[in-house]
């Protein structure tokens, strides 16, 4: 094949592919075709069966029949006829005749009780009525008999003997007793000639015989009934020489017999009757369905061959044109390295058509590669002219590299390895001073010179491919400067000694810029004190010495009381100032070895360290320090032309273990002085274990308390507001927070931390639309319209600058009765910013919002602030009603109260009213709304709604 073109070489293989795959889909297709003769073939044969069991079990049927109406028929007719008379002969003879032909059987028997033929009629040979013809020749037969003499009718009986009947006995009573037997017998040649007619196929009825006459006997047994003798005895004669009895009874056999393929089966009798050793043989020609079996596997087989021949010519014709061009192309190509780019183009021409193909591609990549190839050639000459003009350029470019060279701001020399300097440039001179000959590192001590020739040794046997190391040279104006040198090794010279390339730059600037970075980095630029960073590096350090030592040592978080005041009233330099002092004083307060640092606008931390072993001792160490900083400090200050006395406040954390890290200790110390601040200015406090515990359950509390907004976990509850007749007035809407795993969490728990966080402005946004809501919903009965609800409102949320826009916003949103909203303020809102307070307050009343002041008489109560207030109510709180029955104090507060809100034309109402008594000297003293436990706990809206209309109905 290798002398073969590509072309020829593709069409044999693909001959060869498609004559194997017609081959496989002929043998394929043969093969199927087989298996389903075969499968017609199984479901033919259990076809016969079922008719030859049909027909033999329908003739059964009829005989048994028969046989069980005969002997009633004449019981009936001749009743006093004796059976074994002859008479009764002769009375049966007379239509035994028209009997026979209208109910198809051929013969029938008298029995006598003990089995003796009487008579017989039909087939059977007989003279007269004898006392027997013949009798029961074994035990078996004994058994039948008695069988058949105890039932009315027996089941049908096949006996095979000289000829295959069916046979049916009844048994004949007379006066209740047996008198004997009579049976009917019918051929099985109807039923073997009905199977010819139905199935198109043969039936054989064989039994074995005794017989010793018989010629070449079928397996020991003889033909008892066929549909064809003629055809059917002589095949079975010859099919019995070539196949086993037994091999015909495990499956059907295929003998050939000229132009004849004959399929033998067995068949088996699927009725329970008495067959003896008869056997049922179907032969069935099938020498037609070969034919078209082997007839359609021919023509699959030329289908095969020709659609394959088919397949060879299209690929044939699919293939030449593109083989054609594809020769073109490889006869074409050696162009391209003669340069005849022109000429390719003209033999390869392009089809210019929408789809292109592989050997387009081909084509215009071969007329691509030339325009290329043939760009290339033109610029291969424009770079061999183009280098003519650089070699020109690169040595003009030498000499001035060499003018370039001595003027660089670099040391540039060539040493040998003991620093003695070959050649130097201009820069090197001018800087150092030395010249060819001199000692390059003359300056350097002894040790460290060492440790550089090993290192320059190295680099010249090329262990080292470069070196790089910084030294302090003195230059030749006497100055010390800071050089960053880099070797490398060059060649040998003649001698033999290898020579180095020492480039040395001057970085004494840039070492001046990084320190003053690094400075900048780790030091506070207004104290000059360590800052975080640095402060942390020296914390690590402490807390690796103390475990070694096992001292203590202490972190002391300092802040400066109320040092906002002094930037907002004397301005931000002279807090700068005060800062600057404050460092000072601190530095002189502590120890050599210690480490004072500022983190933050007035907050220090000193580390101390070195103290003593015990615990007890090291406390009592630090609160001296603390002592002496804390009388340090606070001595005035004369900040220019003012004089301040300051206050610290100072939170201690001891440490001697080296499991707990700076952010551990960091974290402790700043609980520390969050507690001294809580304590009051110029207070210490030391850490204690169970701050960061309530400090964890603090932010615990506060990240569920984000959940829960975000997951809608608070519900309002509602507490009734009366009158003196107990006519509900309205309700004051009180938040609790369902918690999921906590349960119901009391305000007083998480109201504090929202406050404190800021959650208590989205909160309170969510009280106040729910509660307008709310008031939407009372508004459609007529019971309900007139309520008022009552929400408490906090500082944070009443002084943001869209407050009234938010009101006004779920007032119009909701479609209610501003008068029926009541916003609830405490006295200590009024403490800051009251001026704004009152602002807000004016422009709400303009909506038509009512005020209620809470808590009256528990905080900073003035007549100053209530004229000035659009208040329209005050409340009594229930810290007075509680005691009021038996605490005078409280009587005279609550009369006072009272009576001011008269003067004042104000309502009225007290809370936490839980008894009777309290309620009836509210009253006695002019108070006439109420709110407690008397009149209903707070309630879910549902509870609440229900209790509501309870009062309602009374």
């Amino acid at each position: 094949m290798r002398f073969l073109s590509l072309r020829w070489k593709l069409l044999l293989i693909l001959f060869s592919v498609s004559a194997i795959l017609s081959i496989a889909s002929s043998y394929y297709f043969q093969h199927q075709l087989l298996l389903q003769f075969e499968q017609t073939r199984k479901e033919a044969q259990i076809k016969h069966a079922k008719q030859i069991n049909g027909l033999i079990s329908m003739n059964v049927e009829r005989v048994r029949q028969l046989a069980a109406t005969l002997p009633t028929f004449i019981n009936m007719n001749h009743g006093l006829m004796k059976y074994d008379s002859p008479a009764f002969y002769r009375y049966f003879e007379s239509f035994w005749s028209s009997f026979q032909i209208d109910m198809g059987v051929d013969n029938a028997k008298l029995y006598a009780p003990d089995g003796h033929v009487i008579a017989t009629w039909g087939d059977e040979v007989h003279n007269n009525l004898s006392s027997h013809q013949g009798s029961w020749q074994s035990e078996s037969w004994k058994k039948n008999w008695e069988t058949i003499l105890n039932k009315e009718v027996s089941n049908g009986l096949i006996e095979c003997a000289d000829t295959c009947s069916i046979y049916a006995f009844a048994p004949i009573l007379q006066k209740g007793e047996v008198a004997g037997a009579f049976s009917i017998g019918a051929s099985l040649a109807d039923a073997v000639l009905s199977f010819k007619k139905t199935s198109n196929a043969d039936l054989a009825i064989v039994f074995a015989s005794d017989s010793s006459n018989i010629q070449n006997p079928l397996w020991g047994m003889r033909v008892a009934a066929a549909s064809s003798p003629e055809l059917l005895i002589p095949l079975i004669t010859q099919v019995a020489n070539v196949y086993s009895f037994s091999a015909l009874s495990k499956k059907p056999v295929r003998y050939s017999d000229a132009d004849n393929v004959y399929e033998i089966s067995l068949v088996k009798l699927d009725t329970p009757h008495w067959t003896g050793n008869m056997q049922l043989i179907v032969i069935e020609n099938i020498a037609d369905d070969l034919a078209v079996v082997e007839k359609n596997s021919k023509q699959v087989m030329i289908f095969a061959m020709v659609a394959a021949v088919l397949i060879l010519a299209l690929l044939y014709v699919l293939l030449s044109i593109p083989l054609k061009r594809l020769r073109r192309i490889a006869s074409s190509i050696p162009l391209l390295g003669q340069g005849a780019f022109q000429a390719l183009r003209s033999n390869i021409k392009l089809h210019p058509h929408r789809l292109k193909d592989e050997v387009d591609i081909l084509d215009q990549s071969a007329i691509d590669l030339s325009y290329k190839l043939e760009s290339l050639e033109h610029e291969v000459i424009e770079k061999n002219l183009s280098l003519n003009n650089l070699f020109n350029e690169v040595s003009k470019e030498k000499d001035f590299a060499t003018k370039l060279l001595n003027q660089a701001e670099a040391i540039i020399a060539t040493t040998s390895i003991d620093g003695r300097i070959l050649s130097i440039n201009q820069f090197g001179v001018t800087l150092t001073g030395k010249n060819t000959g001199d000692l390059m590192y003359s300056d350097l001590p002894k040790s460290e010179f060492s440790a550089l020739k090993g290192k320059l040794t190295e680099v010249a046997s090329s262990k080292l491919y470069s070196y790089a190391h910084k030294t302090v040279l003195i230059a030749s104006d006497q100055t010390s400067r800071n050089i960053s040198w880099g070797h490398t090794c060059l060649q040998d010279d003649i001698k033999g000694e290898a020579i180095l390339l020492s480039v040395g730059m001057d970085i004494t600037e840039q070492t001046k810029s990084q320190e003053v970075i690094h400075h900048l980095a780790n030091y506070d630029v207004l104290t000059n004190l360590p800052n975080r960073r640095l402060l942390i590096d020296r914390l690590k350090h402490a807390l690796s010495a103390s475990n070694r030592s096992g001292q203590h040592g202490a972190l002391l978080f300092i802040d400066l009381d109320n040092f906002k005041s002094i930037n907002d009233t004397l301005g931000h330099k002279v807090g700068d100032v005060l800062l600057q002092e404050v460092s000072k004083r601190l530095i002189s307060c502590i120890r050599e070895g210690d480490t004072v640092s500022r983190i933050g606008s007035d907050e220090f931390i000193v580390v101390l360290e070195n103290l003593s072993t015990k615990a007890v001792e090291s406390a009592a160490q630090v609160e001296r320090i603390v002592r002496k900083i804390q009388q340090k400090l606070n001595l005035p200050f004369q900040l220019q032309t003012h004089s301040y006395q300051n206050s610290i406040s100072v939170g201690i954390c001891l440490f001697n273990e080296l499991d707990k890290d700076t952010e551990e200790l960091l974290k402790q110390v700043d609980i520390a002085i969050n507690q001294a601040k809580r304590n009051g200015n110029n207070s210490i406090c030391f850490y204690d274990p169970q701050m960061q515990e309530r400090l964890t359950a603090y932010v615990t509390l506060e990240r569920e308390l984000n959940q829960a907004i975000t997951a809608k976990q608070f519900v309002l509850y509602y507490q009734i507001q009366v009158d003196t007749a107990g006519t509900p007035l309205g309700a004051e809407v009180l938040i609790r927070w369902q918690h999921p795993k906590r349960g119901m969490v009391s305000p007083y728990e998480f109201i504090p931390i929202a406050e404190e966080t800021g959650l208590i402005v989205p909160i309170g946004k969510w009280v106040l639309d729910s509660a307008c809501a709310q008031l939407k919903v009372w508004k459609k009965s007529a019971k309900t319209k007139h309520l008022t609800l009552s929400v408490n409102v906090s500082a944070q949320q009443f002084l943001q600058d869209n407050f009234v826009a938010q009101v006004a916003s779920a007032v119009k949103k909701n479609a209610i009765d501003p008068m029926l909203l009541k916003l609830e303020l405490t006295e200590s809102m009024l403490v800051n910013e009251l001026d704004k307070t009152i602002a807000t307050m004016h422009a709400l009343q303009k909506i038509g919002i009512k005020f209620s002041l809470d808590d009256f008489g528990t905080g900073y109560s003035s007549l100053q602030y209530l004229k000035r207030l659009p208040i329209d109510q005050l409340k009594i709180d229930q810290s007075f009603v509680h005691e009021i029955t038996n605490n005078i104090s409280d009587q005279a507060i609550v009369r006072t109260i009272i009576a001011m809100t008269h003067t004042l034309n104000l309502n009225v109402i007290a809370e936490g009213v839980e008894t009777e008594e309290q309620r009836q000297l509210l009253l006695d003293n002019g108070c006439y709304c109420y709110q407690g436990y008397l009149f209903g706990r707070p309630l879910p809206i549902d509870a609440f709604e229900a209790r509501l209309k309870e009062c309602l109905t009374r």
